[in-house]
């Protein structure tokens, strides 16, 4: 009786293709966000990348330095996870602005598999990468919203704003963790309409009374 056909990986190995820089380069790319999207982490090797993405393993450190250059990209990349740049306002106020950025942040971070998946693993990896990954993370959210700052009034005075700012940003991404693993926080489902509403709501009435009234 010859035995059973064993079941098709979930990432069939492509043909080889002549080496395009520029395509390889970004099939390599696609090929990790289908691998951490299907598998996580765990999922996500040198081996494993390199079948999915059709190439010569020796392709991943000749573009990349390896897979850890392969993520660096990944997070480095500000489109990844945020979108375009948020259009800066000429003399906006600070309350303003601060809403907008609030709001478009914590709508980027909503139901992105890519990114809460990036967030999670910095979060239990003991690994230096993980700090290197929040490095470029926090240099892509600067330039995300720089124009808008730079274009927008100052904080009030008396008010320590990066304080603030990294209280609510690391609380969104609690929120956004915990929505894609046990689905709320403290009674709110923040997967739910309902609940994103609520969160929308606290973070426009925080910008109007820490940062002062909005026009």
């Amino acid at each position: 009786m010859a035995p059973p056909e064993s079941a098709a990986p979930a990432h069939p190995r492509r043909p080889q293709r002549p080496h395009n820089p520029e395509a390889t380069r970004q099939s390599i790319i696609d090929a990790a966000v289908g691998l951490l999207l299907d598998r996580g982490f765990p999922g996500l090797g040198v081996n494993s990348l390199a079948a999915a993405a059709g190439v010569d393993k020796q392709l991943i450190y000749y573009h990349f330095g390896g897979l850890q250059g392969v993520v660096r990209h990944l997070v480095g990349q500000t489109e990844n996870w945020l979108g375009a740049p948020l259009p800066a306002r000429e003399g906006e106020a600070y309350a303003e602005a601060m809403q907008r950025l609030l709001l478009a942040y914590a709508q980027a971070l909503r139901h992105n598999p890519l990114v809460l998946r990036l967030m999670a693993w910095e979060l239990v990896e003991p690994a230096k990468l993980p700090a290197e990954l929040e490095d470029l993370r926090s240099a892509a959210l600067f330039g995300w919203t720089q124009p808008l700052r730079a274009a927008a009034r100052p904080a009030p005075a008396g008010v320590d704003a990066p304080a603030i700012h990294a209280l609510l940003l690391a609380g969104l991404q609690h929120l956004a963790l915990r929505d894609s693993s046990a689905g709320g926080f403290a009674g709110i489902d923040v997967g739910t309409t309902e609940g994103a509403n609520r969160i929308d709501a606290a973070l426009r009435l925080i910008s109007q009374r820490v940062f002062g009234t909005l026009r």
